[in-house]
């Protein structure tokens, strides 16, 4: 069975799984909630605001929702979508069928892998959709913030968006680790989420450990203007974190085939 065949009996898989649902709901939490945001107050209180986002309104628009899922939304829908996609073989009790397949067990985990990289692309692309669609509405809805009068730098959206994706590697790999490897969904998920609001406080608020070593919050790391300087560092360590992290999450999983 080659790889694409293995994926795409993956991709089956999820036809009657909550991952597509939540792959669209969490992507539109940003764009719901910049839409509430950008409201023009009637009594003038928000001019300086409308002053300034209508000097570049798009490229504004972005730039907040792309701090708010590199921040919060992205590594929170990893955690989950990292548990979700092994709790299908998990729920339904089929790893002895998975492992009675004729194919290897590289293909099988690296298939597996992919999909969930691919939940994440898609996740990013409906960001972009959806906060197109938002700041559509809110042109509307406040016509004072120019949004018709301004144009989105694609390249340096897409560029942003790149460096996002290459600094959210190395949480998603040591999250799908922990998702194959636990049975119960508690233990990712419990990790997931504590290593990241502790890496969160480590980050904005205690510093305990250098942040730009800490792989839990890279995505967010790479969002504050004031640490530009070590992104480089920071998405070579996500790399580097990411191809550690699959391999050991391949030696763990081929040696444990008892699910």
């Amino acid at each position: 069975m080659s790889l694409a065949i293995s994926l795409k009996s993956e991709f089956l898989k999820t036809k009657r799984s909550p991952t597509w649902i939540l792959t669209l709901i969490m992507a539109a939490f940003a764009p719901a909630f910049m839409l509430l945001v950008f409201q023009e107050e009637q009594d003038g209180h928000l001019s300086d605001d409308i002053a300034r986002v209508s000097k570049d309104a798009w490229n504004f628009y972005h730039y907040q929702g792309w701090g708010i899922i590199s921040m919060v939304f992205l590594p929170m829908f990893v955690v989950l979508m990292s548990t979700l996609l092994p709790q299908i073989e998990f729920r339904n009790h089929t790893w002895k069928q998975v492992f009675a397949a004729p194919q290897s067990l590289g293909k099988l985990y690296f298939s597996k892998f992919l999909l969930f990289q691919f939940f994440i692309l898609a996740f990013i692309a409906l960001h972009i959709i959806l906060v197109g669609i938002s700041g559509y509405f809110s042109g509307i809805l406040n016509p004072r913030f120019n949004f018709s009068g301004n144009h989105l730098d694609w390249l340096k959206m897409l560029m942003q968006l790149g460096k996002t994706y290459v600094a959210i590697l190395a949480l998603s790999t040591f999250q799908f680790w922990m998702g194959m490897r636990f049975k119960s969904f508690l233990v990712p998920i419990g990790v997931g989420v504590l290593m990241s609001i502790l890496g969160m406080i480590n980050m904005i608020g205690f510093p305990v450990v250098d942040a730009d070593k800490y792989f839990f919050n890279f995505s967010g790391f790479i969002v504050i203007k004031s640490n530009a300087a070590k992104v480089p560092y920071v998405l070579w360590s996500s790399a580097a974190y990411a191809a550690a992290f699959l391999i050991l999450g391949f030696l763990d999983f081929s040696r444990i085939k008892e699910r």
